[in-house]
């Protein structure tokens, strides 16, 4: 547990922007950028290729992701393939099966099957790395984390931390597994994290809406919000285990799996705008929301009181969505 929580401590670390600009998203088979950008960019794709400077954070997800221009900002890609030929000059994380890295960064966290390090690379800080085979001829200069069944080093470092991974076939496969649902939980949060932050762009009105609800009578929006989600679940339950109320019962189990994913990001960032205001901090919504989704999550990991944490989020953002809806009823009742 505490390995898992400076990994995703780290991981977070490397998320948070430097700035916040716009966004751009793109998404599609074969995506190719070559005209220059100076906005944020989120891509989605089968081949995904970039060969235009970007100014701004970029997050890929792809079969195969090559960055061939340089970027003014962090990346953060989850692929089958990664290929980085250009400069970074922020942060790098990475969660794929193979990546060769040739370019420039400020940090890297990797984890992948295979990952390469190549000469022409310079890492500026430090690199944490985790997959099956790790290789490295480039310049680190401060601190390598490595975990690895099979490491190579013919480059430059500042500091080496080697865990070598052996044992028998058990034992390999219980932390080949771990190591699996380490880097899937990681994406899921970061995943997480960027539907908020669409969210935020693109529904404004609604998100700060149910966000307004959190911060009025918190105490008994968190109530509400537990009793509905009993009640619920409790009815889902009756209506699955008879054949009319299957479907219904199963439906009513999605529209509640959506509710407990997404119920957090309004508590986020309340709380996180919360923080700022004590600490007098002004700045974007954005890195309000960030924060706040970042020390939550931390706070999940507690042993035994994260899940206290965990259903009191959960329970206030429901509650809050719900009296989102009571008060808006008219509104949305009405016909046009």
């Amino acid at each position: 547990m505490k390995k898992q929580l400076i990994i995703l401590m780290a991981v977070f670390l490397v998320c948070i922007p430097a700035s916040v600009q716009a966004l751009e998203i793109y998404s599609g088979d074969n995506i190719v950028i070559d005209t220059p950008i100076a906005d944020d960019v989120i891509i989605t794709g089968s081949t995904i290729t970039i060969n235009a400077p970007i100014t701004g954070d970029v997050i890929a997800a792809g079969g195969t992701v090559r960055i061939n221009a340089r970027i003014d900002g962090d990346l953060i890609v989850a692929a089958g393939e990664v290929e980085i030929n250009n400069e970074i000059t922020g942060k790098i994380m990475a969660g794929c099966g193979m990546l060769d890295l040739w370019g420039n960064a400020e940090k890297a966290l990797i984890f992948g099957g295979q990952i390469t390090i190549h000469s022409e690379s310079v890492i500026e800080k430090y690199v944490i790395a985790a997959g099956g085979s790790v290789t490295n001829a480039g310049t680190i200069r401060e601190e390598f984390y490595v975990s690895t069944e099979d490491f190579t080093n013919t480059g430059t470092v500042g500091e080496l931390n080697l865990t070598q991974m052996e044992g028998d076939a058990g034992a390999d496969l219980s932390a080949f597994f771990n190591t699996l649902f380490t880097i899937l939980g990681i994406l899921t949060k970061i995943g997480l994290l960027i539907v908020g932050i669409l969210f935020i762009k693109f529904f404004p009105r609604l998100f700060y809406a149910i966000e307004h609800e959190v911060r009025v009578s918190p105490a008994v929006k968190t109530i509400v919000g537990f009793i509905m989600l009993i009640v619920t679940a409790i009815v889902i339950v009756l209506l699955m285990i008879t054949v009319i109320g299957l479907p219904l019962g199963v439906l009513f189990g999605l529209i509640l799996t959506m509710i407990l994913i997404v119920a957090g990001l309004f508590v986020s960032y309340s709380f996180g705008d919360w923080i700022l205001k004590k600490l007098n901090v002004e700045t974007h919504e954005l890195v309000a929301f960030t924060l706040g989704f970042i020390i939550l999550n931390i706070l999940y990991y507690i042993p035994y009181a994260g899940w206290i944490v965990r259903v009191i989020v959960v329970s206030l953002g429901v509650g809050a969505a719900f009296y989102t809806l009571k008060n808006n009823w008219n509104i949305l009742s009405t016909k046009s």
